[in-house]
């Protein structure tokens, strides 16, 4: 049986358990053919086709945001993400009356806090008129969104809907961006396996807006999401600006190979690139440019800026539209802003890297922690079994075994120890989708299978934001044990999880454990 718990909203099953072993011997046993995809792309997970999103900030709750949000339905946007600062009064209550009064109590609606926001974020914030989170909260409830975690106290928290993967972190300030924030949005992301990804952060670094903001973030939030492959949506600064594809968030390096302002590339790497936007215009104010002057392209400091939309340019409130998963190609994006007035700003097309320097044939490996583990040799019965119990860290809903198998095996420094293989297909039950799953598989041993029973499990704990995961296999006859390091291995589709460490022997050399 394999157990994989989290949440999950149906049941799915699939195929057959493949698994063998033999201490001190190989053994690769195939009981029937895994069907999967094929591993090694750079996320291989699309949104749904045509997804258009629309990307705002700094809005305030007045008549131009209410024409902002009249855009937004017209233009046929299936979901916002606001980069925060609401409506500047702190009154959640009347913030979302407005956008329910134009596009409706179960418009998909996703947020990061803004500093105007900051006091009546929390849920349980005594306030009467409301708290922002309480309000994200249950319209992702109406519209089946899970976060990763129940608990957006802390200012983030992921979630994926129709295909796209969105991480949202707070405004603390930069000792929080490369201490707390950057740590969450590289466990979330490193092994995430969507094609199209969104950071998004409400305040700026200096160079990476054109008004008068001071370093707010860090760079460690810029370059850990830029490194993934995730495109970077800020807000803040009272106006539109976009980059072009960066290399180098830090030091506003543009990658020579994609470096045209209306064509974009996203990819993780070592390093990564993307681009960052900065969609300010939601209808509380207008601010001038003071950066990287002239304010016609091509723009002073490095040549980092693509398009720069300002009052000096004769701004007017507006929207971001970017639609991922177009002309049957769901690695293609096309983007454009336009403003309350019906004219178009900017526009470009943007491009997801099927393959990258991090995700060759398979992803870097990532830690395996071990709880325990054994090996047991049982001559009377003929039944040998191998236990273990671990963890790993990964995202929910960044995997599913179902689909792409799983393969769990030991070894020692010169031989393969023990190998079970788990591929897709029939036997697996889903409970909870992305955070649950089950296997188990019991044969009589008349075919010649040398797996009599097997049963392996993974389950997402909340309260860790790890994997823990569980797995037990009896065989008809193992090999005696031998004594030394052993590296554990589990593949999950495209990703690795290792450990290394001492065995130790018991009962007479029949047995081996850790720790």
């Amino acid at each position: 049986m394999i157990s994989i718990h989290g949440d999950l909203r149906y049941i799915h099953r699939v195929p057959r358990l493949i698994a063998g072993g033999i201490l001190t011997a190989l053994l690769a046993t195939a009981l029937g053919p895994a069907r999967g995809h094929a591993q090694g792309a750079s996320g291989s997970i699309p949104t749904a086709p045509n997804l258009k999103v629309a990307f705002i900030g700094d809005s305030g709750n007045g008549e131009d945001f209410r024409r902002i949000l009249g855009l937004i339905k017209s233009e046929g946007a299936v979901m916002v993400m606001h980069q925060g600062d609401f409506d500047y009064v702190q009154d959640p209550n009347g913030f979302f009356a407005t956008i329910d009064s134009i596009l409706g109590p179960d418009f998909p609606y996703f947020a990061s806090v803004g500093n105007h926001d900051n006091d009546r974020w929390n849920e349980g914030c005594s306030n009467l008129n409301g708290c922002y989170t309480a309000f994200l909260k249950n319209r992702m409830a109406r519209i089946g969104a899970v976060p990763d975690d129940p608990n957006l106290n802390d200012e983030m928290y992921a979630v994926t809907y129709r295909g796209l993967k969105m991480v949202f972190v707070g405004q603390e300030g930069t000792s929080y961006g490369d201490g707390i924030y950057a740590p969450y949005l590289q466990d979330q992301l490193a092994t995430d396996d969507h094609i199209w990804r969104i950071c998004s952060w409400h305040k700026n670094q200096n160079a990476m807006q054109v008004g008068d903001k001071d370093d707010a973030m860090g760079w460690r939030v810029y370059e850990t999401c830029k490194d993934l492959g995730a495109i970077i949506a800020t807000a803040h600064e009272h106006s539109y600006h976009r980059t072009k594809t960066l290399t180098s968030i830090q030091n506003q390096i543009v990658d020579a190979s994609c470096s045209s302002p209306d064509n974009l590339c996203v990819g993780s790497g070592s390093p990564g690139r993307s681009f960052v936007f900065v969609s300010g215009l939601g209808g509380e104010s207008i601010r001038s440019q003071q950066r990287c002057l002239p304010t016609t392209f091509p723009y002073g400091c490095n040549g980092e800026w693509a398009k720069i939309y300002t009052s000096d340019q004769g701004a007017t409130f507006g929207a971001l539209f970017i639609t991922f998963n177009i002309d049957g190609d769901p690695r293609k994006a096309q983007g454009y802003f336009k403003n309350i007035n019906g004219e178009i700003i900017d526009t470009f097309v943007i491009r997801s890297d099927a393959f990258s320097s991090l995700t060759a044939a398979r992803r870097p490996s990532a830690a395996l922690l071990l709880s325990q583990a054994k090996l047991h040799r049982d001559r009377h019965s003929h039944q040998d079994w191998v236990a273990l119990r671990g963890s790993f860290v990964a995202p929910p809903y960044s995997m599913n075994p179902p689909r792409d198998g799983v393969t769990l095996s030991l070894t020692n420094a010169d031989r393969r120890i023990v190998e079970i293989k788990v591929p897709a297909g029939d036997g697996w039950t889903t409970t909870r989708p992305g955070r649950e799953w089950l296997f188990k598989r019991k044969k009589d041993g008349t075919q010649g299978d040398p797996i009599i029973y097997a049963k392996l499990g993974i389950t997402f704990n909340a309260k860790t934001r790890r994997f823990d995961m569980s797995m037990k296999a009896n065989e008809r006859e193992l090999s005696p044990p031998v004594l030394g390091p052993i590296t554990a291995l589990l593949r999950i589709g495209n990703r690795e999880f290792r450990n290394t460490q001492a065995w130790r022997s018991t009962g007479k050399r029949k047995k081996l454990v850790t720790p």
